[in-house]
């Protein structure tokens, strides 16, 4: 049997496999550490489904002449699935939500599903955090997947009606417009990938992430109070969840002005940040450990005199430099 990748022979050495899926199991974890995912399997020039229960997947080696793997790169993959979303969208808008949408109704509904699951394989694979992605008046990417999420569940088991419809039309256009932002964060996380695009765009998506970074950031200030508040009552999950979300915007706010550091140190010349991420690091790492304790007047005392001032600096900055 012949096995190709990307059209090119490989030299493949079986031992104990038996049957397709064997030896796609086999090549599955070297193509994934190269940064790329099996795009399609083609079994004598007959294109297969990707799925191991198949009865594709447990043909015998024998049987085949030639097994013929096209892969993709992982990030260019989910991008050009955050453009199929979008042109999903506009068909959706253009052809199917109306009021008498009743016999669109799986074309709708499977459709949604499509893009809700599509938007978040490609938010993790682009390590792009829907919380940060501002759609308008703050309100983020996230929000609107939820609702997305909470309207596919309302509509799983019953007809889509005109409430339902009314809800859509604005929650796709809003999907529509946030699209762009969403390759613009992409670039900025996965720069390394684009580095053939002009300094000058790059610089204007940095600082589109900055102003997103910044409406984020200064809307969830007042979780530091909240979590000292909750503290005190003994509402500790609650605690733990705004703890939760600051730490995730404070990892990406860092690791934004990381990449900014690496691409365009001139832009952080004046700024000590690393001693600012150091210090960040070192208090959140100290706040791990009092939660371990089950010592919540440690963690508020942290948040409030350390990570808070820290915090401040960071949104200072960011309003420095979305201008």
């Amino acid at each position: 049997m012949e096995i190709l990748i990307n059209n090119e022979k490989l030299d493949f050495k079986l031992e104990k496999e038996k049957n397709v899926g064997d030896i796609i199991k086999d090549l599955e974890n070297c193509v994934l550490e190269n940064g790329n995912v099996i795009e399609s399997i083609s079994v004598d020039n007959r294109i297969i489904p990707y799925d191991y229960s198949s009865f594709e997947f447990r043909q015998n080696i024998s049987e085949v002449n030639e097994l013929k793997i096209i892969t993709a790169n992982q990030i260019e993959l989910a991008v050009n699935t955050m453009v199929t979303v979008g042109e999903y969208i506009n068909k959706l808008l253009d052809e199917y939500i109306r009021i008498d949408s009743l016999k669109y109704y799986d074309a709708i509904l499977e459709g949604l599903k499509l893009i809700h699951e599509g938007t978040l394989d490609s938010l993790r694979i682009l390590n792009i955090k829907s919380m940060v992605v501002v759609e308008k008046e703050g309100r983020t990417f996230a929000d609107i997947l939820l609702e997305m999420g909470n309207l596919i569940l309302k509509y799983e088991k019953k007809y889509i009606d005109e409430d339902g419809i009314n809800i859509l039309k604005p929650l796709l256009e809003s999907l529509l417009y946030t699209i762009p932002k969403v390759f613009k964060w992409a670039v900025v996380k996965n720069y390394s990938m684009f580095s053939t695009l002009e300094k000058t765009r790059i610089i204007s998506y940095l600082k589109m992430t900055f102003a997103d970074l910044y409406i984020i950031c200064y809307s969830s200030v007042n979780k530091f109070e909240d979590i000292g508040r909750n503290l005190q009552l003994g509402e500790d999950r609650n605690a733990l969840n705004d703890l939760f979300y600051l730490t995730e915007l404070l990892d990406e706010v860092i690791s934004v002005l990381r990449i900014t550091k690496l691409l365009l140190p001139m832009l952080l010349s004046d700024d000590n940040c690393d001693g600012i991420f150091q210090e960040m690091t070192n208090q959140l790492k100290d706040i791990e450990r009092a939660f371990k304790d089950g010592d919540m007047i440690t963690v508020g005392d942290i948040l409030e005199y350390e990570v808070r001032p820290l915090f401040e600096k960071l949104l200072d900055l960011l309003k420095k430099l979305k201008i």
